[in-house]
């Protein structure tokens, strides 16, 4: 069991949205073990959280940058003597085979779901608190009542459309995460700051606590800087800082 959690700052709005997009993915195959009714909705509301968040005309752009500068890292890592070169080889071609698709697509991602009409009008409904109902949207509530395997049927083809863009953030996450080593630090009386270089394009800062230490970190980055305050979590009040000294990890994902 992992002893420690994972606090991530992106530093950028890509690897924000990266972010949001992995958590939607992994709340979209855990509900689709759900074959209830309200599994179905809940992974209906999810693909439409997605589509949102892909709503970004410059996402695709963006998403093929960031890709191509993996591309350059893994092309300097192969000139390494110990590098396993087939699976750098690999690894590259799927990186060039996932921007290719960014850049030669047109229109947003998961273009083809914003054309099917039962989508749109949930996307609208599902703005009002309890909407989606069967007066709202009797064809909805129909498909809803079909058989277990008809709607799975549906989902799965759905969610094929978001095939390349999860992909891709899985591979981007994967590669920053695991750029750059953890550092140990201290932050005397819950308090830690440090002067950043300008020049190193950090895309993810990464802070790591022990479980059983009663506080929780804020970050905030500046253009030079990093702060990390700890506090002690108040679920009903207003937190308070935490004073002791703490050891901690972070990472500064810049790769």
């Amino acid at each position: 069991m992992d002893k420690q959690i994972v606090y991530e700052q992106p530093l950028n709005e890509t690897f924000r949205a990266c972010l949001r997009l992995e958590h939607l993915f992994a709340q979209i195959t855990h509900q689709l073990n759900d074959s209830s009714l309200s599994g179905t909705r809940n992974v209906i509301s999810l693909i439409i959280n997605v589509l949102q968040l892909l709503d970004r005309a410059d996402l695709k752009t963006k998403l093929a940058k960031e890709l191509g500068q993996q591309i350059c890292n893994l092309s300097r890592l192969s000139s390494a003597p110990q590098a396993d070169q087939d699976k750098l080889r690999s690894l590259t071609h799927q990186l060039e085979d996932l921007s290719r698709c960014f850049i030669d697509s047109s229109g947003k991602i998961g273009q083809n779901l914003r054309d099917i009409e039962l989508l749109n009008n949930l996307r609208l409904h599902l703005m009002t608190p309890g909407g989606g109902l069967s007066f709202d949207i009797p064809v909805h509530h129909y498909w809803l009542n079909q058989p277990d395997e008809i709607r799975q049927e549906t989902l799965h083809a759905w969610l094929g459309e978001f095939q390349h863009i999860r992909t891709a953030v899985e591979l981007l996450l994967h590669l920053v995460r695991e750029s750059t080593a953890k550092e140990e630090k201290l932050a005397t009386h819950g308090f830690y700051q440090e002067l950043l270089d300008p020049q190193e394009n950090i895309r993810l800062i990464r802070v790591f606590i022990p479980k059983d230490l009663i506080a929780y970190p804020e970050i905030s980055v500046g253009r030079h800087f990093v702060s990390i305050r700890f506090y002690v979590p108040q679920i009903n009040n207003r937190p308070a800082p935490f004073q002791q000294n703490i050891s901690f990890g972070v990472a500064y994902c810049n790769c």
